[in-house]
């Protein structure tokens, strides 16, 4: 049975809702973004491994992200090293004599790369600056995916509200590592937003339970050893009300069955059996 494709697209777009509705809530910079001043809500970062499968399946991007983002403004951002990227790819497609199919920049033009801002090197903040050190794992990425990284994870949680769109593996796995970070991946011509990584969940549990402990930061360390006290005495009280409660039913119970049957009298021991004892010799 095959599931009719207008309820696929509900599916999606139930999804979609859902995710966006996490971050709003859990991730104040990306609610703060989609409140100021700015025409557009939200940013996507794209990269070149995700412009070129677009290409290849003919996905009019705008188009597909605005019923995504449920119709909400947002704007595309590339950065420099992603043109330089798709630039060399074109270059050595038209080396080995293919045909203009493969002008991977030219072609990028059509499906939206026109409409993207274009983020300049200088402005990508360094993962490595003030004695940051990236895992082995960055020893394969290129300079565009390493810029991509650094710009979607600031901060730590993604401080510029990023949504990054990628078909890179090793790229995505990075960023699902790090909270608060969206992604976008096309699946043939099906563009999917991601639901919220483990890492983003775990942080937002944290986050909430750190709030619960300390009243939302608002209590100091005295006052929080008075509720200390206050709900052991509670603990206690509740304990001792309970253990009266146990007795009354208990004697409750011994008044409706008739002394209950922890109340039955004790057999005392009875002399011998004068039967089973040999008489006295004489």
């Amino acid at each position: 049975y095959n599931t009719p494709p207008h309820t696929m697209r509900h599916g999606r777009a139930k999804a979609s809702r859902r995710t966006l509705q996490f971050y709003r809530l859990n991730a104040c910079h990306f609610s703060s973004n989609k409140n100021a001043s700015s025409p557009s809500s939200y940013k996507i970062l794209l990269d070149g491994t995700f412009l070129v499968a677009s290409i290849r399946n003919k996905v009019p991007l705008r188009e597909r992200f605005g019923k995504t983002l449920q119709h909400e403004s947002f704007a595309c951002y590339v950065t420099r090293s992603t043109l330089i990227e798709l630039e060399k790819l074109s270059e050595q497609a038209s080396k080995k004599g293919i045909d203009d199919q493969d002008n991977f920049l030219a072609r990028a033009r059509q499906y939206g790369l026109d409409e993207c801002e274009i983020i300049e090197d200088d402005e990508v903040p360094s993962s490595t600056k003030n004695g940051g050190k990236r895992s082995k794992a960055f020893k394969d990425f290129s300079q565009a995916s390493t810029d991509i990284y650094d710009l979607a994870t600031e901060g730590g949680i993604n401080r510029r509200a990023y949504f990054v769109a990628t078909q890179d593996d090793a790229l995505a796995d990075a960023l699902r590592s790090m909270p608060y970070v969206p992604l976008f991946r096309l699946g043939r011509a099906v563009l999917l937003l991601e639901s919220p990584s483990s890492a983003s969940r775990n942080y937002t549990g944290n986050a909430e339970r750190a709030k619960l402990s300390s009243a939302g930061g608002l209590m100091t360390e005295e006052e929080r050893k008075m509720v200390d006290t206050v709900k052991k005495k509670d603990k206690r009280k509740r304990k001792e009300m309970m253990e009266e409660e146990r007795k009354k039913l208990e004697r409750r119970s011994r008044d409706e069955i008739g002394g209950g049957f922890n109340n039955r009298k004790k057999k005392r021991a009875k002399g011998p059996n004068p039967l089973s004892c040999k008489g006295k010799k004489r």
